[in-house]
């Protein structure tokens, strides 16, 4: 009998053993991937916290967000202006964007500029990306800092990120699939970077520069 038992025992670890792998369960494979991708259309309201945002009249999306010695903006502007009232606003993103914008490929966007370890794999590493930032503007010349869309504890934010072709990136802390077109990217402090929104609710605040 205990022959017999150990018989069925050693049957059924095999049985599991094959459906693990058969059925798609191995360790390279992974969670499925979730879209990152959307029609390119922002509609937000922002927390001012204890922020006065009675001056900004306007949201533009800005690409390249550096300032230059002399604290200039540098960077281009994408897509039209938006009005901001009652704290809200809502940005239609460029489909493409100008083609003067900050272009990269994705595997120097995340390797270099966000740094993200790991050994990454990418089912095309050419495919070229640009991002999008939300500046509050007051109307004529100045521009306050910018709005983020983020968890309220702010360790996870949200970038919007355009892509030219479609491609889906793993490995590490990496789990993206990325649309031809616009994108929402989840970025939290510990360097994790993933197209799957985190549970619960996000919302917008102001920063400055």
């Amino acid at each position: 009998m205990k022959n017999a038992v150990k018989k069925i025992s050693n049957s059924v670890a095999i049985m599991t053993l094959a459906i693990m792998f058969f059925g798609g369960c191995d360790k390279d494979n992974g969670p499925s991937l979730v879209s990152g991708g959307f029609n390119g259309r922002v509609s937000a309201t922002v927390d001012p916290e204890d922020w006065d945002l009675s001056p900004v009249k306007y949201v533009v999306a800005w690409n390249g967000t550096d300032l230059d010695a002399s604290k200039n903006l540098l960077g281009v502007q994408v897509g039209q202006p938006a009005p901001f009232s009652n704290n809200k606003f809502t940005v239609t993103l460029p489909d493409p964007p100008p083609s003067n914008a900050d272009w990269m490929d994705i595997k120097y966007a995340l390797e270099e500029m966000l740094e993200l370890s790991g050994t990454l794999k990418y089912s095309d590493p050419n495919v070229q990306v640009a991002d999008a930032d939300f500046l509050p503007n007051d109307g004529e010349t100045s521009f306050y800092g910018f709005f983020i869309h983020a968890t309220e504890d702010k360790k996870t934010t949200c970038g919007y990120l355009y892509a030219d072709g479609d491609v889906t990136v793993t490995g590490g802390n990496v789990s993206l699939s990325l649309k031809e077109g616009w994108n929402r990217v989840y970025l939290t402090q510990n360097g994790k970077c993933t197209t799957k929104a985190p549970d619960g609710d996000m919302k917008w605040y102001y920063e400055s520069f």
